[in-house]
């Protein structure tokens, strides 16, 4: 009887570390947050970030990352699976899908980082690569005309700019 319940404890062990299980959960958030991507909802998909990507940075600018991405690419069409990798250690489980995506208006190289299992996966990182989005905004801002600095000595003096240590 023993051997047997250590048998069923292990199986069901091996099925909770399954990296395929954890891939296809990892691939339906990803689904997700294209489908609210495309429908604008940048707010829902901050509401179900993790901790880490709140901490790493704020709504506002992770808003205005998503509304470039949507504005140049527009909406995400067939998106691939390029590469998968999941780790498991005492901070728990990291499940990293990296994604081939078709948008209407151009192509971009998702990386998706969820923390968690399960109906808990959580998205902790999000990073896109796309040339096509570049240019875009390449040819948006760049005829812009940039401020030269003033060779008057009444000139203001620059700002400073002082980065904050980031809390261990």
């Amino acid at each position: 009887m023993m051997k047997r319940m250590a048998l069923v404890l292990a199986a069901t062990m091996l099925a909770a570390c399954n990296p395929f299980a954890q891939a296809e959960g990892a691939r339906e958030q990803v689904d997700l947050f294209h489908d609210r991507l495309n429908a604008g909802d940048d707010q829902a998909i901050w509401t179900n970030a993790g901790e880490e990507l709140r901490k790493a940075t704020s709504q506002e600018d992770f808003a205005r990352l998503l509304d470039t991405v949507h504005k140049s690419l527009g909406d995400a069409g067939e998106t691939s699976q390029a590469g998968m990798r999941v780790n498991t250690n005492t901070q728990g489980t990291f499940t990293t899908l990296q994604m081939d995506t078709q948008f209407e208006n151009g192509r971009g190289s998702e990386t998706f980082l969820f923390r968690g299992s399960g109906d808990s996966l959580k998205l902790i990182g999000y990073h896109i690569n796309s040339p096509d989005m570049m240019s875009d905004v390449f040819a948006k801002y760049a005829d812009e005309p940039s401020e030269k600095p003033s060779d008057s000595a009444d000139a203001p003096e620059a700002p400073a700019v002082r980065i904050a240590p980031v809390e261990q």
